[in-house]
């Protein structure tokens, strides 16, 4: 039998693995913002100098209507959002701007509110499609993962059960802590999108200068692209936990976990207060027996076998499938081609994405992804 510090690294080093995947999609995540934020510092700048009076813009002047030659203009600029949306959002957004199209009275501020938010409606539209595509990634190779070093681990292996696409995309939608993780971006889309319209709204109506006026809105879009880092990082976790622990019972061996905190850089108290406490697989309960216990958590669990047992003995005796002996040498690649798994490395990578010309400068554009072997 293993020591319960083979375990431990081993663990230690699979979640490890997973969560650098993770860090390289919050990279992303964290330039799009970035870009969103120029895209719209320039949209500001380019709405305060056209309308502004000696550099100074009140909120009257904010609320005067679009000429009948801006409304033009403005309309063209609706049209290729909309062109952009279609197929991308959950539909409100792309509702909100077939209603503002065909209205006949736009006054300034509404306009310029309308372009800040396209920018917000795409980093939130990439963002749902890129996490899912990590996700489910994620969580396959975690399955498997946490299977083959349990096989490594006792030396034999077992036949498991195989995960599917659609069964994987089930478990990555299935609500935690009341929500999923779609459900939590439009939430943080809705409220960005109306920090940042209030914020501006305030700015005009004290008649900040525009420079206070970048200032405040940069400051709120930070606060934004914190809150989708800190996002992704959680429900990433949360999915590497549920493959670990659905990993576990796939194997037909393990009736135990350890929680282990030594990933979590900046360990909490509730971390410190759970590492090494060990549970059945039946006392499972997210965020109070079992991780993550809170926002960018990352502590992980191992497997953990009482001394007197003996799992290798239970696989000879109770196994009725496909029975192979796995030394220590077996690499992963191995091990998958021996069961005849199949699984992509993911990396939440852009398969596309593109500035698209705007009268108003460089926009961001929906990106797709792609899993890349």
């Amino acid at each position: 039998m293993k020591p319960q510090k083979y375990w431990q690294k081993r663990s230690e080093q699979a979640a490890q693995h997973q969560y650098d995947k993770t860090d390289g999609y919050i990279n992303s995540v964290s330039r799009e913002y970035e870009l969103a934020i120029r895209s719209m510092t320039k949209d500001l700048n380019e709405w305060y100098y056209r309308f502004a009076k000696n550099n100074e813009l009140s909120f009257a002047d904010g609320k005067k209507l679009l000429t009948k030659a801006e409304l033009k203009e403005f309309r063209m600029t609706l049209e290729q959002f909309t062109a952009m949306a279609k197929g991308n959002l959950d539909g409100a957004w792309t509702k909100e701007l077939n209603n503002v199209y065909f209205k006949t009275r736009i006054d300034r501020l509404s306009a310029l509110l309308i372009q800040l938010q396209q920018q917000i409606e795409v980093l939130a539209a990439n963002q749902q499609t890129g996490t899912s595509v990590l996700m489910q990634g994620v969580y396959t190779d975690t399955y498997y993962r946490t299977i083959y070093e349990v096989h490594k681990g006792l030396g034999i292996g077992v036949s498991f059960a195989y995960v599917d696409t659609v069964a994987v995309a089930k478990v990555i939608a299935q609500p935690w802590l009341g929500k999923n993780y779609s459900a939590r971006i439009w939430d943080d889309r809705d409220k960005l999108a109306r920090e940042v319209r209030n914020t501006l709204s305030q700015a005009i109506i004290r008649g900040d200068s525009i420079e206070q006026m970048t200032r405040v809105m940069t400051a709120r879009m930070e606060v934004g692209k914190s809150a989708a880092e800190r996002l992704v990082r959680t429900e990433t976790a949360h999915i590497i936990q549920e493959a670990t622990f659905d990993g576990y019972k796939a194997s037909g061996v393990v009736d135990k976990y350890q929680i282990l905190a030594t990933l979590d850089k900046r360990t909490s108290k509730i971390c410190q207060g759970m590492d090494g406490k060990v549970f059945s697989l039946s006392e499972k309960e997210v965020s109070v027996t079992f991780p993550p216990f809170h926002a960018n958590c990352r502590t992980t669990t191992t497997v953990y076998f009482e001394d007197d047992d003996d799992p290798g003995t239970r696989i000879a005796r109770d196994a009725s499938g496909k029975n192979i002996t796995v030394p220590g040498s077996m690499t992963y690649a191995e091990w998958k081609k021996e069961y005849g798994v199949e699984i992509p490395e993911v990396k939440a990578v852009a398969k596309r994405s593109k500035g698209k010309a705007s009268q108003s400068g460089r926009q961001l554009e929906f990106t797709e992804y792609e899993i890349i072997d």
